[in-house]
């Protein structure tokens, strides 16, 4: 690619050799261009201000879609009668709603006939108002139609011009429960176009689709509030949707301008600005006026035009550069999602397999007196816990493990874990960890987390053969737009930073490119499996952070851990007390998984821990011992079930038998007590494989727990 950009660069220089032989020539030629350049100068001034406008819009939206985030946690949950006795205080919080947003003028909530319920502008409500004839309720009576923006129009509850951006309201039984509407005041947009207009001289408008005008400086005349059908908007929206430049004559005043449009990509609205044709002649008369007037020869001109082309010769190029890296991020990114599907659903099914091997290889092993056979079992069975083991790997990098997280101070945390890195890191490399001062808390899977910076520090001891230095340090961090930018997947904001640093023999560029791939390795056979890093990704991802790798050939590693601030209530998760004897007290547990193999092992060990067992194969069966009225203290079921699934039976056996605990068990995260990878609010959890003394131990700290509520 350089060659040919040296190549382009070199030809047009000859040009501007050439060009002194021709004088008259390079003038006519330098005129026609000029002229061009006249346009390309307006296009480029509208492109920037179409920009800044573009910007604006979006802040303005961004604020409204924040409202709506507002006004949800408010009344998502709340009925319309509860809406009602709670008119005066929601009447208060939405109109604090309404002032810390610029762009909002009033929000209304209705019911599903459009009969106001509540309202930041008017308390209380008058009686005899209905907002059910109003295009932005009607869009959303028959369909979701998402975010809509209406037309503009008159507030009938409180005053002002607004257009309305509205919602529907969450669903109840499936029905249509009414709408929210945020007013958006027009004069915000405008006042912004009359301040750019006083600077460019250029016109601007924000206009839907269908050509409804929201907001246009110059003020349209009285009683138009709409482009055309066969206007130059809708006919250019029609055949470039997604924005263009153009040169049209307007409808509405029937003036001739180069327009600029842009879709927003919010509920169908496009921005534009425009410059009348006449004044981009005419700057290019002027300049060439000026050529005239001062006599400049025209190889001059020409030999600046030329100048020019260099210029944006290169800029393309470099354009061009930096689009194939951007590509290739895309590429990799869409690769390792890829290989994440994969790998996750082969660790899914896996689990159950691994559960049954596990569970009989260890009732085997009880059985075996002769020394032989025990060390064949032995074997056997750290073969299958050492797969289980990669299949938690392979859950953690496709990010389909369920996290349990808690509020974390991160330095507390890498202190309760100094003494296991130093034994784990050995007499030869010294550790070093720095607290950040004033550092925010993060809400993460404390055990994921602690086994991430294990993993690290692991991989650094690898790195120091000879010994060495690690360092473990905490601080709080922002990544802004321009970082995020060259990030896939990396959005702006606060985030704690764990940098961990080793003074190891480094990374060549093509291992960091490839080392969050599962089973990618440059370690020799047998030492790794090449899902340390992987894991770490997949975590990393999952709980909503980023993690980045810094390394060069002898200079060491450093590998640096963005997770998100916690804004919440700063409750930092407790440390467990060691519990007691993990043994059954005689309770009764009822079994429900429809694998009979894994039926089989649970009942088995829970027999072996001095519990009694009763067993179903599904939901129904379950239902049928409820209905026969059999005892039992606890429920162990599986999630995925035919029929019922286990959140379903869970529900079912709390509403008859509210004194009974459950505990769920799965190998399958995306189900019913997970969402966004974690599990639901006093879920309790047994990831499969079943592991007999974490069955036990969460059995009994389930049964010893005091009841919720």
């Amino acid at each position: 690619m350089r060659a040919r950009r040296d190549a382009a660069i070199r030809l047009l220089k000859v040009m501007m050799v050439a060009s002194v032989a021709i004088p008259v020539a390079v003038f006519s030629y330098a005129s026609w261009v000029a002229y061009h350049n006249a346009y390309a100068h307006a296009d480029e001034q509208l492109w920037a201000n179409l920009g800044v406008v573009a910007e604006h819009a979006t802040g303005q939206f961004q604020s409204v879609d924040l409202t709506f985030a507002g006004i949800g946690v408010l009344v998502d949950d709340l009925t319309d009668d509860q809406i009602k006795a709670a008119e005066p205080a929601l009447h208060a919080q939405l109109r604090k709603l309404e002032k810390s947003a610029v762009a909002v003028g009033a929000i209304l909530i209705t019911d599903k006939d459009g009969r106001p319920l509540a309202s930041s502008a008017v308390s209380p409500l008058p009686g005899d108002v209905s907002v059910a004839d109003r295009d932005y309720f009607l869009a959303q009576k028959d369909q979701d139609a998402g975010t809509f923006v209406g037309k503009v129009m008159e507030l009938r509850v409180g005053r002002g011009i607004f257009f309305a951006v509205s919602r529907r309201r969450a669903l109840r039984d499936g029905q249509f429960s009414g709408v929210i509407m945020v007013a958006v005041e027009p004069k915000i947009f405008t006042d912004f176009y009359a301040q750019l207009a006083r600077d460019s001289g250029a016109g601007f408008s924000l206009a839907r689709s269908d050509g409804a005008i929201l907001a246009r400086y110059p003020t349209p005349p009285d009683g138009i509030t709409q482009f055309g059908p066969q206007s130059g908007f809708r006919l250019n929206v029609a055949s470039h949707p997604d924005g263009a430049i153009v040169t049209t004559d307007n409808s509405i005043d029937g003036v001739q301008r180069r327009i600029a449009f842009r879709k927003l990509g919010y509920s169908n609205l496009y921005v534009s600005d425009g410059i009348g044709t006449d004044t981009i002649v005419a700057d290019w008369l002027r300049t060439m006026a000026q050529h005239l007037y001062f006599g400049l020869p025209a190889t001059l001109v020409l030999m600046a035009l030329v100048l020019m082309t260099i210029r944006r010769t290169r800029e393309l190029y470099a354009e061009a550069a930096r689009r194939e890296l951007a590509e290739q991020a895309l590429r990799q990114s869409q690769k390792m999602e890829a290989v994440g599907q994969l790998t996750g659903g082969v660790a899914h099914d896996f689990n159950n397999l691994l559960t049954i091997i596990i569970g009989n290889l260890g009732i085997a092993k009880r059985g075996i007196v002769e020394a032989r056979s025990e060390r064949a079992l032995d074997n056997a069975l750290i073969g299958a816990q050492r797969a289980a083991q990669l299949t938690q790997r392979l859950l953690a990098f496709s990010r389909q493990q369920p996290l349990d997280p808690k509020t974390v101070d991160a330095n507390k945390l890498i202190m309760s874990m100094a003494d296991l890195l130093t034994r784990s890191l050995g007499e030869n490399i010294a550790l070093e960890t720095i607290g950040g001062a004033g550092l925010w808390t993060v809400e993460v899977d404390v055990s994921e987390l602690e086994s991430t910076l294990l993993n690290l520090a692991l991989n650094a001891r690898d790195a120091m053969p000879d010994g060495g230095k690690l360092t473990i340090e905490t601080s709080n961090a922002y990544l802004d737009d321009e970082y995020c930018r060259h990030h896939d997947g990396v959005s702006p904001g606060q985030f704690v930073l764990i940098a961990v640093s080793d003074s190891g023999v480094g990374m060549p560029t093509e291992a960091i490119e490839r080392a969050f791939e599962p089973f990618f390795t440059t370690k020799e056979p047998g030492k790794g499996t090449g899902l340390g890093l992987s894991q770490v990704y997949g975590f990393m991802k999952q709980s909503g952070g980023h993690v980045k790798i810094y390394s060069e050939r002898g200079e060491g590693t450093t590998i640096k851990l963005y997770l998100p601030r916690h804004y919440g209530e700063e409750k930092i998760a407790a440390v467990e007390e060691p519990a007691g004897s993990d043994r059954g007290r005689g309770e009764t547990i009822l079994i429900v998984e429809d694998d009979e193999g894994v039926r089989q092992y649970a009942s088995e060990i829970l027999r072996d821990l001095n519990y009694q067992v009763i067993e179903a194969k599904d939901a129904a069966s379950a239902l049928r011992l409820l209905e026969a009225d059999k005892p039992f203290d606890l429920m162990l079921t599986d999630v995925v079930l035919p029929g019922k699934n286990g959140r379903e039976l869970a529900d079912e056996v709390a509403r008859r038998r509210p004194e009974v605990k459950v505990v769920f068990m799965t190998g399958y995260s995306r189900n019913a007590i997970v969402h966004q990878g974690r599990l639901d609010p006093g879920t309790e959890l047994i990831s499969k494989p079943l592991i007999e003394a974490t069955v036990a131990r969460k059995i009994r700290q389930v049964l010893d727990a005091p009841r919720r509520g």
